[in-house]
């Protein structure tokens, strides 16, 4: 299992690891570290900026009891690694580090922990605004975009479990699914038993066993299989195994 993503405060700034960051972002914790160093000479050489409100330097023993060089870095140094990001691992790593910083501002200011649901953190708001301008310049795509929504969403899901961030995961799986129903007049949902597994929380297994225990299967108005041999399931399939969903993951884990 990963190791949890801590945020630190050193100097009366909020900061993650370098090491973590690089994790986060797929990078080798040599290339996070050559990068940054590079973001910081391009700093130095304006004497309005202060490479220190976003990289701070540090360092760390390793298992070999030798010291070794990281960096903190601040929010704002999270938004610049972000902002040289690009796609989905763009948008993840924006949405994971908004919510660490915000959850560890709540905790440490003694108010209840509240992840913005929403998502309406800088790169999905900008991706929402992108998508509701593209529905408006062509809505036979609306359906197809939708479906991108939920994709996200339930990657994000998946990001949090990573990151043993379990109400986080439950905020974004909450999102996928009122992705689902917000569909344009006129289109039908359709999902995978990956799908319907993600937001339930079971195996794609478990959801072809029950959709036949269910009789799921049986009703063409909840299933039908396609040209490729797979079941997809409309909304009322997606209902049945919600309203099943605690039987449905008893029997998953084998209790």
């Amino acid at each position: 299992m990963q190791n949890e993503i801590l945020i630190k405060q050193i100097d009366n700034q909020d900061v993650l690891d370098s090491r973590d960051v690089a994790k986060m972002v797929g990078k080798s914790h040599a290339h996070l570290m050559r990068d940054i160093s590079r973001y910081i000479n391009d700093m130095e050489m304006d004497p309005k900026l202060d490479s220190s409100k976003f990289f701070i330097e540090s360092s760390y023993v390793d298992s070999m009891h030798r010291e070794k060089p990281c960096y903190l870095l601040t929010k704002q140094g999270c938004e610049f690694v972000a902002n040289k990001l690009t796609g989905r691992k763009g948008t993840i790593f924006t949405a994971t580090y908004v919510s660490l910083f915000n959850e560890y501002e709540a905790e440490h200011n003694g108010k209840a922990v509240a992840i913005d649901s929403s998502l309406e953190h800088e790169k999905l708001a900008y991706k929402r605004e992108w998508l509701i301008e593209m529905r408006k310049q062509n809505v036979n795509k609306a359906h197809e975009l939708r479906n991108q929504d939920v994709k996200l969403y339930l990657e994000l899901g998946k990001v949090a479990d990573d990151y043993q961030r379990p109400r986080m995961a439950t905020d974004f799986r909450n999102e996928a699914i009122c992705a689902m129903q917000a569909l344009p007049v006129g289109a039908r949902r359709e999902y995978s038993a990956t799908e319907i597994g993600n937001i339930i929380g079971v195996s794609p297994i478990a959801i072809g066993k029950w959709a036949n225990k269910l009789g799921v299967k049986r009703d063409a108005d909840m299933s039908y299989r396609d040209h490729d041999g797979a079941w997809r399931y409309f909304p009322e399939a997606l209902k049945v195994f919600q309203d099943n969903a605690l039987e449905i993951q008893d029997d998953d884990l084998g209790l």
